[in-house]
């Protein structure tokens, strides 16, 4: 565990891999650490360039089905090393399993606009039709004003509505979104 938890806080932006060159290598050691301090590796692409093992957080004590924080994460490996830190999408369901409300994804600038947040975006949705949630919802932060152009494009490239608020109220919140599932 507290291998991961290194690896996790990690401030430098690259590891290198455990055998130089070897991105299969590196992503069994990256999947069975995953695995070792109690998550769920969901998926794993791959290509030429990189490997990328998307993992589900989860908490011992509590069964997967009444789980009500929804924390998938990236673990990206590429020929020069592994990304740190791995980008995280945190949302939840609602009391009744109805709904799920997007908390943040947290992508940092240096790996921002490579796809990671479509991936994560496109698990959670996959999730929100496999357990039936009518909806999902989140807001715009005043964190994100600098990039907002950028967020518009991509939460409607993945079918939410975004409604921007009037400036100058005095409250983080500049924007809503929402996904209906249509399924």
């Amino acid at each position: 565990m507290l291998e991961f938890l290194e690896e996790l806080f990690k401030t430098s932006k690259i590891t290198p891999l455990k055998k130089s060159g070897n991105l299969k290598y590196e992503a069994q050691y990256q999947k069975q650490l995953i695995i070792d301090n109690g998550f769920e590796v969901v998926n794993v692409f791959e290509d030429n360039q990189s490997i990328i093992v998307l993992y589900r957080h989860f908490y011992e004590d509590t069964p997967k089905e009444e789980e009500t924080n929804i924390i998938l994460s990236l673990r990206v490996i590429t020929k020069s090393g592994v990304k740190h830190p791995d980008p995280t999408i945190k949302a939840f369901f609602n009391d009744i399993f109805s709904e799920i409300n997007l908390a943040d994804i947290d992508i940092k600038e240096h790996m921002s606009n490579e796809g990671y947040g479509s991936i994560l975006l496109n698990n959670l949705i996959k999730i929100a039709i496999k357990r039936n949630v009518s909806m999902i919802s989140g807001w715009i932060s005043s964190v994100d004003e600098d990039h907002i152009e950028r967020l518009l494009y991509f939460y409607k490239k993945h079918g939410f509505e975004v409604v921007l608020k009037e400036t100058g109220n005095k409250t983080n919140n500049i924007g809503d979104l929402v996904w209906i599932n249509n399924n």
